[in-house]
């Protein structure tokens, strides 16, 4: 590798660093511990793509720069979900359009009355990262379900999909070949979305503290916006954050979510919980010494919950691959404008209160 290949790589690696999240290390840790933990009664294939899965969680971040605008205008608000800001819409649509809409009709209301507050009434200071996430687990599901169609018992032989590519080209002959890509597909599904379920349990991706602390400030709390960075990379770095401390905070047992949207939005809220605490660590001055246990123990249980929450997506994912796929009646199909729940304006009906 050439001095010149070096340096630019390294450059790259900055600039992940810089525009916020985990940085490289806690991304990295994040989806190597989720995969660690997958247990034996899940999509234990995965674990054969660990490395790629922790590489992969960084990556989100790299489509947030400025020469990359169009990409950077649609990618930034999924990495955020800045629950204050949207407190008029108590429970969030399952439905980004539906949403961005609801954001959109507020402004709408408040733009002549108080201006201000209608600056912050976009979904560039409320985020979609909730959205993001609940996306991102339903094409893990979706791709498990392909998967599924060449089982073990069908690598050397034809089954449904594996003949269906072999019908098109000779290159897709070998059905084990199918099923490996079709692993490599959930894996990068899985890798991507570890990146916003690890944001999101990142306490100040959560909340409008998010770059210093904002509104009234009684305690004395840092405005400066290199918070976020003294916290989430500077000091993972700083502590040399390893898979092994990740995992000790981490449960063995996977958990079955039985509602993963409902569960998404509590991901985010538990994580807000300790925001104030990052904050009293900064005023302390915790960040700056790597000997502090408390901040140890911050850093380790944030990047540990992020960890367990995509392992539980990716379980829960398997296991609803394997289930028939359910007749839906025309009436309830989200683009059928009969469907009672159908809005015009976002051309569709939010998603049923159920996977």
């Amino acid at each position: 590798m050439t001095t010149k290949a070096i340096a630019l790589f390294c450059a790259q690696l900055m600039a992940i660093q810089n525009l916020g999240g985990w940085g490289v290390r806690g991304h990295t840790l994040a989806n190597l511990a989720a995969v660690e933990r997958i247990p034996a009664n899940g999509p234990a294939f995965l674990k054969a793509q660990k490395a790629y899965i922790g590489h992969l969680g960084t990556i989100p971040d790299t489509w947030r720069s400025m020469t990359e605008p169009y990409l950077r205008i649609s990618e930034d608000a999924n990495h955020s979900w800045y629950t204050e800001g949207f407190d008029f819409i108590p429970e969030p649509p399952r439905s980004r359009t539906e949403f961005i809409l609801r954001v959109h009709d507020e402004y709408l209301r408040v733009v002549k009355s108080d201006p201000e507050r209608a600056k912050l009434l976009n979904i560039r200071y409320t985020g979609l990262q909730a959205y993001s996430i609940i996306e991102g687990y339903e094409r893990m599901k979706a791709g498990m379900r392909l998967y599924r169609q060449v089982s073990d018992a069908d690598a050397h032989r034809s089954s449904n999909i594996a003949s269906l590519y072999a019908a098109i080209s000779p290159v897709y002959q070998d059905a084990g070949q199918v099923k490996q890509m079709l692993a490599t597909d959930i894996a990068f599904y899985m890798g991507w979305l570890g990146h916003y379920v690890a944001d999101a349990a990142m306490p100040l991706h959560d909340s409008i503290h998010h770059d210093g602390w904002s509104g009234e400030n009684p305690k004395g709390y840092t405005r400066d916006p290199e918070i976020h960075g003294r916290f989430e990379s500077l000091y993972v770095d700083l502590i040399g954050t390893a898979e092994s401390d990740v995992l000790t905070y981490m449960p063995k047992d996977a958990r079955y979510l039985e509602d993963p949207w409902q569960a998404t939005l509590n991901h985010s809220l538990d994580a807000r919980n300790f925001v104030e605490d990052v904050y009293r660590l900064d005023l302390r001055g915790a960040f700056r010494n790597k000997d502090d246990q408390e901040a140890r123990e911050m850093v380790y249980k944030r990047i540990a919950a992020g960890a367990t929450f995509l392992r539980d997506l990716a379980y829960t994912a398997w296991i609803e691959s394997a289930k028939p796929v359910p007749q839906v009646k025309p009436i309830d199909q989200p683009h059928n404008p009969k469907n009672p729940e159908f809005n015009p304006a976002a051309g569709s009906a939010p998603a049923p209160a159920h996977r």
